[in-house]
């Protein structure tokens, strides 16, 4: 075998002068597109003169509106249902002119479909719907006359122009906290979880201030999108109008919030139906929101109950609580402070909270946050008061005598009346947020039974639960009294509890009933198929607390003194109940279903 050679060519001159720092460096003095197009705008070289249309205005000017609005009028969206051909470049265009996250979406397609039985011809598919027609729906932001989003909003951080009606979302005022997306029917909030804010369509209002399309309208091959001018429901008369009528099958109805966006189309749709209809996905836990109106509720329920105790000592002339009043509030503040601080969990941008109050004249969020706030303060103070007596030995003399000259015996109890009026508002707030949003499954009377229940059963509970064991601590000769009232007080909880449950079962646990109405059937549903889990949790949950009391229920009648199993099967019922209850709220969260618009979900 011969050897190959291995010769080195000569560099080339341009090879051997080649530097990458240079090249570099030349390369930055070049600007970039972007650059140069801002140095134009700088200069002023992109301005145009005021007699000179954009060069596309030619393609979309009979689009928009001749004129601005007037004081009776306002800026609308409106779609021919004849012209969609569902390409979603709409949805392309306003992704990004705006520049939206990859799953953000402000604009979506989605569709209905026109069915008729089939004919008598042929038994197998007699009587079956068929398709007659289709028609594909584009939808956004609806810039609603009474919009929810604005309403809802604790902070503020929704405008709707005077002049133009268009609806906007300030960026820069949002706390994430996504209730805009419960209040508003269409689900046009969007949230940014990389943010921590809520966004939404604002009609590309300024394209439209210098004559410009919004993007959707522009992009639209078949000129389906338009913007008109629509007159404001300015009357009651009016309003009642506007609010018989839905803009399109499947959508929620207008009553809500007076959306402005018009549907159109030559054809007759009798009958028809969303592509989507009957696809229902499970909602987001909201666990933080849960948590906090459990722990609220059971810490105004167990001031209630010890209240109620206190007006049947003084009514009986015997102290039943057995001394448990100052441990109880203590408990009780505990519970809802666990609530109230795991709140802002659920805000994309906590920090900002504190405007909670601003929107305190139309938002029930920011009145649940104030007056719940007001019952916390309260309550902590009341707590501070009723236990002086016990640290009284510790203090000095002289603040000794301050505090028996200035601060009556009586300020700690009165304290804890005056919280319990705030605690019960607060949960009326609490309820009214989902109520007002009017989404069937969260309606006022299954609202406020859930809620009043954890309220009433949980709280009496937590009761029983702290004051067998300041039974058990104090360990008094005389307790007759407080066993009694244990006694009965465990009966009573047993039979709440159970009546609880079972109202749980006939409304969402059980399997469907005749008398549902086709959103408690899908709800039913939702829970039986997809929540199967949560939905095992609350029955197993349900059966220890029943169990427990029911222990703790035959051993206080049985037993000659305080014992511990008193005490140990009491606040088993208790942590089961309220791990129940919590089940059940997020069950109350995760179930919800309600009209949307086509395609909602795609």
């Amino acid at each position: 075998m011969h050897a190959t050679d291995v010769t080195n060519e000569p560099e080339t001159a341009s090879e051997s002068n080649f530097d990458l720092v240079d090249l570099l460096l030349e390369e930055q003095q070049q600007l970039s597109a972007v650059e140069l197009f801002a140095r134009r705008h700088e200069s002023g070289q992109c301005e145009l003169p005021a007699d000179r249309a954009p060069d596309q205005a030619k393609y979309y000017r009979s689009l928009l509106p001749a004129s601005s609005p007037t004081p009776e009028q306002q800026f609308a969206f409106e779609v021919d249902l004849d012209a969609c051909s569902g390409c979603k470049a709409c949805v392309v265009a306003c992704h990004t002119l705006n520049g939206l996250e990859e799953n953000e979406t402000w604009r979506s397609v989605g569709g209905v479909i026109a069915t008729e039985s089939a004919p008598g011809s042929d038994s197998a598919t007699e009587g079956l719907p068929i398709a007659i027609g289709v028609r594909h729906v584009t939808t956004a932001c609806h810039h609603c006359e009474d919009p929810g989003c604005l309403n809802g909003c604790p902070v503020k951080a929704y405008d709707k122009d005077p002049v133009t009606g268009i609806v906007r979302h300030l960026d820069d005022q949002c706390i994430g906290c996504k209730y805009c997306t419960m209040m508003c029917p269409y689900e046009v909030p969007k949230y940014s979880k990389r943010l921590g804010i809520v966004r939404k369509c604002d009609m590309c209002y300024n394209r439209l201030a210098v004559g410009e399309a919004p993007a959707c309208v522009q992009s639209c091959p078949n000129e389906a999108i338009k913007v008109r001018l629509v007159d404001r429901s300015l009357t009651e008369a009016d309003r009642k109008v506007a609010g018989s009528r839905m803009m399109v099958a499947g959508a929620p109805s207008s009553s809500l919030t007076l959306p402005t966006t018009r549907y159109v189309s030559q054809a007759e749709w009798n009958g028809a139906a969303a592509m989507d209809l009957g696809i229902d996905e499970v909602s987001e836990s909201h666990w933080p929101l849960a948590a906090l109106l459990v722990a609220t509720q059971i810490g105004v329920g167990m001031v209630f109950w010890d209240r109620v105790g206190a007006l049947i000592s003084l009514v009986a002339g015997d102290d039943i609580s057995g001394g448990a009043t100052p441990v109880l509030a203590l408990v009780a503040l505990l519970v809802s402070g666990i609530g109230l601080n795991l709140a802002p969990l659920h805000l994309g941008q906590p920090l900002r909270a504190w405007r909670v109050f601003l929107g305190l004249r139309t938002s029930w969020l920011s009145r649940e946050a104030v007056v719940l706030g007001k019952f916390v303060g309260a309550l902590t103070l009341a707590c501070l008061l009723l236990g002086l007596p016990s640290i009284q030995a510790w203090l000095p003399e002289n603040i000794n005598e301050s505090i028996e000259n200035y601060i009556p015996t009586w300020a700690g109890s009165a304290l804890l009346w005056a919280s319990l009026p705030l605690g019960v508002v607060g949960l009326y707030c609490s309820a009214m947020i989902y109520i007002a949003t009017g989404r069937i499954w969260w309606r006022f009377d299954r609202t406020m039974v859930r809620f009043a229940g954890t309220f009433i059963v949980v709280g009496l509970i937590g009761t029983l639960a702290v004051a067998a064991l300041m039974q058990l601590v104090r360990n008094d000769a005389d307790v007759e009294a407080s066993s009694l009232a244990l006694m009965l007080g465990s009966i009573a909880a047993l039979g709440l509890v159970t009546a609880k449950f079972v109202y749980e079962w006939r409304v969402q646990l059980a399997p469907s009933r005749s008398t549902d109405d086709a959103i408690d059937l899908r709800s039913r549903r939702l829970t039986i198929r997809s929540l199967s889990k949560l939905r095992g949790a609350r029955i197993l949950a349900f059966g220890i607390s029943a169990a427990s009391l029911l222990v703790a229920t035959i051993v206080i009648a049985t037993a000659d003194a305080p014992t511990p199993l008193v005490g140990m099967a009491l606040g088993t019922a208790f942590v089961a109940a309220a791990g129940g209850d919590m089940v059940e709220r997020l069950l109350y969260f995760m179930a919800v279903v309600h009209d949307r618009m086509p395609g909602i979900h795609r």
